[in-house]
């Protein structure tokens, strides 16, 4: 696990000495080590948090005729398979390290080849020299991140937006559009950021970058599987799960799990500790018993012997961890589960530096009680076909599902706000002709059942663009490497393509997976309803703005770039009112308001170094 940047300079004024700089602000990404290559234009580096091959796994890695040049963010989980493959080819390796793979297996088999084979969460940077070419690549999920930046003979890239959005040649204002997509769904989905200047490499793309001339180009190497329904036997489904599990084991550190006590992370655990005994498992619990399901985490960690680890999380902590939490993202993620998960991955640090947890499953076996309306056989694909003629052609923008009075996303989650709200509080209406969005249309109409259209949007922005940012920011805050074994590929095809009553039916979620899991888990887990990781948010709502003297005081002061600040006092404090009933989008609001804090200083304080460097 590392954070990766770089640097292509054609333009001929030698700004290579800020790529040190644009490094060590992810120093909380790799705290073991550095490593760099400089080569005419181009300049690659990385800061590492060594997790396989600890004493020879340092980057960058060449291929044997050093014509490939490798780094990488992330783990490749079948590298030792890939490896074997490529050591009957006659390559030979010097480490042990999964990046080494990444650098043979180009030399061997080109990107494209690469990709295909590889199981793993990465954000790769690969320099052909011989063709003169850099090629970049994420995950296909978007396990971990991957930003980029070019203008007239520059091209920046990196693991941290930030560090970009720094650049004395970038444009670091706010993108109306990005605020736009925030205000509707509390994140940013696509490829566009909160940031003007800075972009996004899209879960499943590559960019190709020619050194001479680094204008990126953008192609898609996969794309996540939905289409003709398959039934998968519960044998088959259970062997893949567990062969998942498994493989995100491998680890030269301490290793742990997120055990919340519920079906996915209960399921992740019990397989953990049969082939890791006594592993251990965290949890953090409530003092609200309305949204405390800690009880459950003891029960499972008790059952399948782990050395559990339980911490509670209070008022307090809130109103100290939010402006921390916020100074730990690139981009505002108005997500109140980050706090908890910040503290928990703060505390888990100090036993495990890998860390393993049920991300994912929901998205793949239909986990949400809001694809209730998508899973009923009858009437199912009228309502949704209604759905889409009213949101589409757009998704979220100009006449699209932000602009409808059903307020629901193609998958059936709430918006924030609807059209007027944001148009009221961005005192101006924002359209948006993404290329994104178009593509991820074309992408839904591939699906078999409106079910699997409804999961499948959610993969492609709630999951990669809110769950995992929230999941890989947070644990990454504390040089703490988190892994989702049901985003391994081939268990993520078998479950979007499970027959819709395999998935939801009847009031009941995750089938499938249920029945799969009774070979793990006891009657009394299999059967208990989700719960969300949800706080008791409205009393710490009201306590957060008494301690900051008001409504008003409060966002006077920090007037966020794009708002009208006399319209967002006016609509938080007419709902604290009635009693705090939006309370995602006062959260929201806050978290907006605390990260904007943070990122001007951030930019500010990078755009100094940046300069006293030169």
């Amino acid at each position: 696990m590392c954070g990766i940047v770089g640097l292509i300079d054609t333009s001929g004024e030698g700004v290579h000495h800020i790529v040190p700089i644009m490094r060590d602000a992810m120093v909380t990404r790799g705290p073991d080590g550095v490593g760099d290559f400089r080569e005419g234009p181009v300049m690659m580096s990385m800061r590492r948090l060594s997790v396989i091959d600890i004493e020879h796994g340092g980057q960058p890695l060449t291929s044997q005729n050093g014509q490939v040049v490798a780094f990488q963010n992330g783990e490749i989980y079948n590298h030792v398979a890939l490896r074997k493959e490529l050591e009957t080819d006659g390559f030979s390796f010097r480490t042990r390290s999964d990046t080494e793979v990444l650098s043979h297996g180009f030399a061997r088999w080109g990107i494209e080849g690469l990709l295909e084979r590889i199981d793993g969460m990465y954000a790769m940077a690969i320099l052909d020299r011989k063709n003169r070419q850099l090629h970049l690549a994420r995950d296909r999920f978007g396990e971990k991140p991957l930003f980029y930046c070019h203008d007239r003979g520059r091209f920046a890239y990196g693991s941290n937006l930030i560090a970009l959005a720094a650049l004395p040649w970038v444009d670091h204002d706010i993108d109306p559009v990005g605020l736009d997509r925030y205000l509707a769904l509390h994140f940013v989905p696509g490829d566009r950021t909160i940031i003007k200047g800075v972009h996004r490499v899209l879960p499943g793309e590559r960019l190709l970058v020619a050194i001479d001339d680094p204008v990126p180009e953008r192609h898609r190497y996969y794309r996540i599987p939905i289409g003709r329904e398959r039934r998968v036997s519960d044998d088959e489904l259970a062997s893949q799960i567990e062969d998942a599990v498994v493989s995100r084991l491998v680890s030269d550190v301490p290793v742990g799990v997120f055990l919340s006590g519920g079906l996915d992370s209960s399921i992740v655990a019990t397989i953990a500790a049969r082939h890791s005994p006594c592993i251990d498992t965290f949890s953090v619990g409530f003092h609200s018993k309305d949204h405390d399901e800690s009880v459950h985490a003891k029960h499972v960690a008790r059952a399948i012997g782990s050395n559990h680890h339980h911490f509670m999380f209070d008022e307090e902590s809130f109103g100290h961890l939010l402006p921390q939490v916020a100074a730990s993202l690139d981009e505002p993620v108005g997500d109140q589960a980050m706090l908890p998960l910040f503290w928990l991955c703060r505390e888990a640090k100090k036993h495990v530096t890998v860390v393993l947890s049920g991300e994912g499953a929901d998205e793949v076996f239909a986990g949400y009680d809001y694809y209730g309306r998508f899973a009923s056989e009858k009437g199912g694909e009228n309502w949704f076909m209604g759905l889409l003629r009213r949101s589409f052609p757009k998704l979220l923008g100009g006449d699209g599902v932000g602009h409808r009075s059903g307020g629901i996303t193609p998958s059936g989650f709430p918006l924030l706000t609807d059209h007027k709200d944001r148009e009221s509080l961005m005192g101006r209406s924002t359209t948006d002709d993404s290329a994104w969005e178009q593509e991820t249309i074309s992408w839904l109409d591939r699906a078999a059942s409106p079910l699997q259209k409804a999961s499948g949007f959610d993969m492609a922005t709630w999951l990669p663009d809110d769950l995992l940012v929230k999941y890989d920011r947070m644990a990454m805050a504390h040089s703490l490497e988190g892994r989702a074994p049901f985003l391994q590929p081939r268990l993520v095809e078998s479950g979007l393509r499970l027959p819709s009553g395999d998935r939801m039916a009847d009031g009941m979620s995750k089938i499938g997976l249920r029945r799969a899991a009774g070979r793990w888990l006891s009657r009394d887990i299999l059967d208990r309803r989700k719960q969300g990781f949800v706080l008791p948010m409205a009393d710490w709502l009201e306590r957060w703005f008494q301690d900051h003297g008001g409504v008003e005081p409060y966002f006077s002061a920090r007037a966020f770039p794009g708002l009208d600040t006399g319209h967002v006092c006016r609509m938080v404090a007419f709902d604290l009112k009635r009693g705090v009933r939006r309370q995602r989008l006062i959260f929201s609001l806050i978290l907006l308001t605390e990260w904007c804090q943070s990122y001007s200083a951030r930019v500010h304080d990078l755009s100094e170094s940046y300069r006293k460097s030169a």
